[in-house]
């Protein structure tokens, strides 16, 4: 038998598939728990469908949730460690399940709607990818109908139909306008409400947006392990240029080593950059331009800033690092995305400190990896000269004698820098540096490795240059002299390093994602409280525009004397615009809206939904109460012994509703004239009723 129970069942069935569907995408949700979660829930469909009659007793539902707290706390102390989010959402899952199968009350599928909405807000505060758009407007539609399927079956309940198959509702325009409102409703309340430091759930998972990859560029530095960022496209930096800062090649430094132990490099010692007026100062020198950096999230708590780098601002940190050898960092590691803007100079700087102390000798000339062979080396390649031309030399050395790999199959040992130089000849740019460090400590050259990002493609879409994570590169900075200073080399050969990829369909396509991603990103996961100040200041900005187009100053007061004349405009000019210039402008606003309204509403065709609640409206003017409750048929009823002159228009008014409304059926042409003549009749009838009252 066909009953209204069954029909929510399987409604509320149907609205928890979809509720988790990105919880195991986004890593919060194993995927054997949400495969069993969806072998639970077709069960409970079919059985709805087949209209089973017994459901789980409260008796059941206690002893379930009695019998869940054991699991709830080892999920809580065991599995996940302390972190509330997954064993939170593995609760909720629980509960909408052993709700959905004690369906036996109506008040039960209130319940259950919210059980199902929380898991909504799981689902939706975990979630960073641009997908989830897709997501979140076909969950709204669905909503939606339920909602509206839910009304109408409570109101055939109130006729006392309630085993017949309800006829189906003409639902697609009130879906398509409700979730274009709902969507549209959003956007400026998106604007406006309070921002949270962190967007989202902590403990978020990482699949689809959240986006972690071990081959990324990280603040560790390990000769043992053999990277394959070369393969990883994600952007890790998008930079824009003004006019006059992009010089050169894109070189973006981020961090800095010096102390070689066995296979591993330490990172420079860090202190605490303090702010000044202009921003954290770095170097000295005459800016040429700026570079605003939107950094990525990344495994590091490296800011990659171009090498020509003076002084950063714009940087929404407590708490910001300098390195001895001139990287910046944050205090932390960030969970977000964010943005800072670079003043930059002409040509490459350093912000890394004169060697000249003890400790500057054992870090910058340490002889960690030097071994007798690499100082035998290092002696016959460099021979003579100044600082600067025997780096020149072991520079061009390394480059010409060494190949690049990411082939390490095989390979390992104590001395990995000495078997790059003596045995394998070829690996990728971290032994490059290495080597080239060491080999100029073996001759007395203070020097460092420095890692960071090398190149990058730019968008046309907007103007700005792409760095990805397989831009991630490491090179080396060596100290030649109080006149010379910190000077970058390079040593991997040009076959190793990062490369643009040449333009291609594929390629466009590409950017035209990133340039998608970029604004979700920067408008939606990263809009915070600074954003939301900044567009009320351009609000503001229109506002005082729009004023002035309507404004005009008053006329000064000309006296008959010789320059007058001249003076005048002078005068009007720099006036103020007088006060109450916006009325203007709100009227013409209020008659644009108010015409626009007026011709939407002669568009559309007067339906016989709209001409009933009119009539009700009206009635209720003329005193007749109504109530909510009241039903079609009770309305006609009272409206003919209150009003017998309006009796036969608001009669046909009242049957044409209810064929339209609970019969399903579409009003022909010559109905549609009938129904605006009985409407326009019933107005009459009633205006001439509250008259002769």
């Amino acid at each position: 038998m066909i009953t209204h129970g069954r029909e929510k069942r399987l409604l509320l069935g149907a609205l928890a598939l979809a509720a988790p569907l990105p919880l195991p995408f986004n890593e919060l949700l194993e995927w054997p728990l949400y495969a069993l979660y969806v072998a639970a829930l077709v069960v409970f469909l079919r059985r709805a469908a087949a209209n089973e009659g017994s459901w789980l007793p409260n008796w059941a539902m206690n002893l379930l949730g009695l019998a869940y707290l054991p699991v709830l706390w080892l999920d809580f102390t065991v599995f996940y460690g302390g972190q509330p989010v997954r064993p939170l959402v593995h609760l909720g899952l629980f509960v909408l399940l052993v709700k959905l199968f004690a369906l036996s009350r109506e008040r039960d599928k209130w319940h259950a709607v919210i059980a199902i909405f929380f898991v909504f807000l799981a689902a939706m505060g975990t979630s960073v990818h641009p997908s989830i758009l897709i997501y979140l407007v076909g969950f709204l539609v669905a909503a939606a109908y339920i909602l509206a399927r839910f009304a109408y079956l409570h109101v055939l309940a109130a006729f006392g139909h309630r085993e017949s198959e309800p006829a189906p509702l003409p639902l697609a325009g009130f879906l398509g306008a409700s979730t274009a409102a709902t969507l549209v409703i959003a956007v400026p309340l998106f604007l406006v409400l309070p921002r949270m430091r962190a967007p989202y759930i902590a403990g978020r998972g990482s699949g689809s947006g959240t986006i972690v990859h071990a081959a990324g560029f990280s603040d560790e530095m390990n000769l043992d392990v053999a990277s394959s960022v070369r393969d990883n496209r994600d952007v890790a930096l998008r930079l824009q240029y003004d006019g006059g800062a992009r010089r050169g090649e894109l070189r973006y430094k981020a961090a800095t080593y010096d102390v070689f132990e066995e296979t591993t490099w330490q990172a420079s010692p860090r202190r605490e950059l303090p702010r000044g007026r202009g921003g954290f100062r770095l170097a000295a020198g005459e800016s040429v331009g700026t570079v605003t950096v939107y950094r990525q999230r990344m495994d590091s708590m490296a800011l990659p800033l171009p090498v020509e780098t003076l002084a950063i601002d714009r940087l929404q940190r407590t708490t910001v690092r300098l390195d001895e050898g001139g990287a910046v960092s944050a205090g932390g590691l960030p969970v977000d995305a964010f943005d800072y803007v670079a003043a930059v100079g002409d040509h490459p700087v350093s912000a890394a400190r004169t060697p000249g102390t003890a400790g500057d000798s054992r870090r910058l000339l340490g002889r960690e990896g030097v071994t007798p062979q690499v100082e035998e080396l290092a002696s016959r390649i460099m021979r003579e000269g100044t600082a600067a031309e025997r780096a020149e030399r072991l520079e061009q050395y390394l480059i010409q004698n060494y190949t690049y790999t990411l082939d390490f199959v095989g390979r390992g040992g104590a001395h990995p820098v000495e078997d790059f130089l003596f045995r394998y000849r070829s690996g990728h740019c971290e032994y490059f540096a290495s080597a080239m460090v060491l080999l100029l400590r073996a001759q007395g050259i203070p020097a460092r490795l420095v890692t960071g990002f090398l190149g990058g493609e730019f968008n046309p879409l907007e103007g700005y240059y792409i760095v990805r994570q397989s831009n991630a590169h490491a090179w080396v900075e060596a100290w030649l002299g109080e006149e010379d200073g910190w000077r970058i080399f390079d040593p991997t050969p040009p076959s190793g390093r990062p490369v643009t990829e040449p333009a291609s369909m594929k390629l466009l396509f590409t950017q035209a994602w990133d340039y998608m991603q970029f604004r979700w990103d920067r408008y939606v996961l990263t809009y915070g409280f600074y954003d939301q100040l900044q567009a009320f200041a351009r609000m503001r900005g229109w506002w005082f525009r729009l004023q002035n187009l309507w404004s005009r100053p008053d006329r000064p007061a000309t006296a008959a004397v010789p320059g007058a004349a001249e003076e005048a405009p002078a005068a009007a000019a720099t006036e103020a615009p007088r006060p109450g210039g916006w009325v203007p402008a709100a009227a013409m606003a209020a008659l644009v809206a108010a015409a626009s309204w007026v011709l939407w509403r002669r568009r559309s065709p007067l339906t016989a939904t709209r001409a009933y609640e009119r009539l009700r409206r009206r009635l209720a003017r003329r005193g007749l109460r109504v109530a909510e409750s009241t039903a079609p048929l009770a309305l006609r009823q009272r409206a003919a012994e209150r009003f017998p002159q309006a009796a036969g228009p608001a009669g046909e008014v009242v049957d044409l509703y209810l064929r339209e409304s609970f019969g399903g059926e579409t009003l022909a042409a010559d109905e549609r004239q009938r129904l605006e003549a009985a409407a326009r009749e019933a107005d009459a009838a009633l205006k001439r009723a509250r008259k002769t009252a």
